[in-house]
């Protein structure tokens, strides 16, 4: 009888039982290599669970055929593609951006979403065709009103359960990293096998304030890297892994023999990195008051780009510790999350970071062939910098130019100067050219017209050809107008300024010495969705001795 049900099966049938075969040998391969290939922190068996679960469905409803049976194969799967793009999408990031943070293998990875997603599309395709030639020998003889009719339904409910359970409890499939606020809330369970240890108690960085640590110049904190008092490093990213923009943002944690800690967070001009470095400073230990191996990291706060200090705002719900549980992924030890505020504090973005017992680079290659000339009183601007580092297990991967420390660059006077760049330990030299600025200064009322009245405010120009730019500020701060040099020649300049039509200034010589003439003009000054237009009077400024 159950061969007449086999030849009875119609093309959904078919599809369905191809979907599940596909789904096993998914299942199968994830099952067996997923702890090695899937991203650092990112593993887990939840997919491949759950993936078995609609081939065990797949079979059943091949023997004992319901209405929507493909229906039912298809929520299953689809459960499955949720769960493991949701677990292994890390490993693109790493991709996309040549690092290798969250590790794992992309080869595998994109292996387990693309054999899930024929499952997918093969069962939902299924739906459209019918699971039988004849509906009324859709089961075998001598089952349609017997308890083994009643097997199908049984186990297709104890399938979704099953999908169902590990939906909602995840923490038995996926293990995601620890979790914290500025720091993690879990404990450590692992042993220390490395050796370097620092007792909580015996650790007097823990009785600094954030003022006092920010205090110590940056030349003494990378100094201990130089001497060999470094211990342990930690790096982690943030990635908007779900959005248009790929942010490899990092964190740079160093944890010193002396039991303190500094650092740096650094990204791109994209999303919350905004192509700026901060500084995270605290201390650490593996050995807390009790005596017991507990490996913390503990933030005291952050210095913003432009100074600001930011301690951790424990009071505000925010704990300041980090708890570091062991890992064992590829050259990581150790990992955890935290939460870290970034835009001045403004949001929250969460870390993983990941750690390993301090190892220099094997080497460190700068490519300067884009890097634009400077001139005397410029900033050093490393944007332009491709930097490629070769890890100390032989990995090479590429570097943001704001995890990099340079040193060197001197624009007080013309001249090449040798730059040295360094990372973890490794070093690389060129050469900057710096060049004369040439910039003129002048002073005058600068003239805004009101309903047709002018007003007049004291101002300041100054005329960049070297950087191509020109400002406008008013000495009591009220001003502040930007544009460029177009272009210039004998006698005249032509700039914008402030959204302006370019526009030629004229430059004369007269008895009260070189001045310019801006001719009046319109200036246009857009906001949020918004925009407005200013009448600027003809005006003329003295060039400043």
């Amino acid at each position: 009888m159950l061969k007449m049900g086999i030849k009875n099966k119609a093309a959904g049938s078919y599809l369905s039982l191809v979907a599940a075969l596909v789904a096993l040998v998914t299942a199968i391969v994830f099952l067996a290599t997923q702890a090695t290939a899937a991203p650092l922190g990112h593993d887990g068996t939840a997919p491949g669970v759950v993936l078995l679960a609609g081939v065990a469905a797949a079979v059943v409803l091949f023997i004992f055929p319901i209405r929507f049976g493909a229906l039912i194969q298809a929520i299953i799967y689809n459960i499955a593609l949720y769960l493991v793009v949701v677990q292994l999408y890390f490993v693109f990031a790493d991709v996309i951006n040549n690092v290798t943070f969250a590790g794992g293998n992309a080869g595998l990875c994109v292996f387990y979403m693309m054999g899930t997603l024929v499952c997918c599309l093969l069962s939902v395709v299924a739906c459209f065709f019918k699971q039988t030639r004849d509906e009324s020998e859709a089961q075998p003889e001598g089952t349609k009103s017997s308890p083994v009719g009643a097997v199908a339904p049984a186990v297709l409910l104890c399938v979704i359960a099953v999908c169902v359970g590990v939906y909602f409890n995840m923490d038995g499939g996926i293990s995601t990293p620890a979790s914290g606020t500025e720091g993690g809330d879990g404990g450590a369970t692992a042993e220390n096998t490395e050796g370097v240890s620092v007792n909580y108690t015996d650790n007097t960085f823990k009785d600094m304030s954030l003022e006092d640590l920010a205090a110590i110049p940056m030349e003494t904190w990378e100094a201990k890297e130089a001497d060999g008092q470094v211990a342990y490093y930690f790096e982690g990213q943030y990635t908007e892994g779900f959005s248009t923009i790929v942010d490899p943002a990092c964190l740079d944690m160093y944890c010193c023999t002396d039991g303190s800690m500094y650092g740096s967070f650094s990204g791109p001009t994209t999303s919350v990195g905004s192509g700026t470095v901060s500084y995270v400073y605290g201390y650490w230990y593996n050995y807390d008051e009790n005596g017991e191996y507990n490996f913390v990291i503990h933030i005291t706060g952050n210095q913003d780009a432009d100074g600001t200090l930011r301690p951790t705002n424990v009071e505000g719900g925010a704990d300041a510790d980090v708890y570091i549980f062991d890992t064992d992924h590829g050259a990581y030890n150790w990992e955890a999350s935290l939460s870290y505020g970034v835009m001045g504090g403004m949001i929250t973005r969460n870390i993983n970071i990941y750690g390993q017992v301090y190892t220099k680079a094997q080497s460190l290659t700068i490519d300067s062939s884009a890097l634009p000339v400077f001139y005397t009183g410029d900033s050093f601007d490393a944007t332009s910098l491709v930097a490629t580092a070769v890890r100390g297990n032989g990995a090479e991967e590429s570097i943001w130019n704001g995890r990099i420390s340079y040193s060197g660059f001197d624009s007080e006077t013309p001249g090449t100067k040798t730059v040295t760049a360094s990372f973890l330990g490794a070093t690389a030299t060129f050469d900057v050219t710096v060049e004369e600025l040439v910039a003129d200064t002048y002073t005058g009322s600068y003239e805004l017209v009101v309903d047709g009245t002018p007003t007049a405010t004291e101002a300041q120009m100054v005329v960049d050809y070297s950087h191509k730019t020109c400002t406008v500020t008013s000495t009591d701060g009220t001003l502040s107008i930007s544009g460029t040099v177009e272009d210039s020649a004998d006698g005249s300049v032509t700039i914008t300024l402030n959204g302006s039509e370019p526009m030629t200034a004229v430059i004369t010589e007269g008895d009260a010495g070189t001045q310019i003439t801006i001719p009046a003009h319109q200036e246009v000054v857009s906001g949020w969705g918004t925009s407005e237009t200013y009448e600027i009077g003809e005006c003329t400024m003295t060039l400043s001795a």
